[in-house]
């Protein structure tokens, strides 16, 4: 009686431990699904950030040598940080808290970030990114499609805006 007893709840504690792993790495397995979006995963060095208007004006937001990270995990998740370089001087008070209001808009204005999910249609070539929160408020729960290419450690991420403008950002992969 004791024998079966314990028999019965091995079988059901190694049953419960294959359905939990299965659960855990569910995510992970329908990210990788993709090859593309296997490759994708890892954290990518911003390089280029350009943007050209419809009249061909070329711009560089964060300056010509932006500083920042790109990073997609394997669970689908992402965190993009882009900062102008050089980098917005301290404010003048010595406290960050305590900014001119040009102080402090010329620091929101040379910094981006943002966070949340990502997903790639590998067909389209396209990496959405799901946006949770942002620095930005008009960029929170708003999903921003990103024509892209992996060429080896690089990465890619340029389209045409519908007004006529292109943006282009190249990053490098982290090792």
């Amino acid at each position: 009686m004791l024998d079966r007893l314990v028999r019965r709840q091995l079988v059901t504690v190694i049953a419960l431990s294959v359905i939990g792993v299965g659960i855990m790495t569910s995510a992970s397995f329908a990210l990788a699904a993709s090859d593309l979006a296997s490759k994708l995963v890892g954290t990518w060095r911003l390089i280029h950030f350009v943007d050209t208007d419809a009249g061909g004006k070329v711009s560089y937001r964060f300056g010509e040598k932006p500083m920042g990270y790109f990073v997609y995990d394997p669970t689908g998740h992402l965190s993009v940080q882009i900062m102008r370089m050089p980098a917005t001087p301290p404010f003048a008070s010595g406290v960050d808290n305590k900014g001119t209001d040009a102080e402090v808009r010329a620091a929101y204005d040379g910094y981006v970030a943002y966070f949340g999910t990502y997903r790639v249609d590998e067909a389209k070539g396209v990496i959405t990114h799901v946006v949770e929160g942002s620095l930005k408020p008009s960029y929170t729960g708003t999903d921003q499609p990103r024509p892209f290419k992996l060429e080896g450690d690089t990465l890619i991420i340029q389209g045409r805006e519908e007004d006529g403008s292109a943006y282009f950002r190249e990053l490098h992969r982290v090792k």
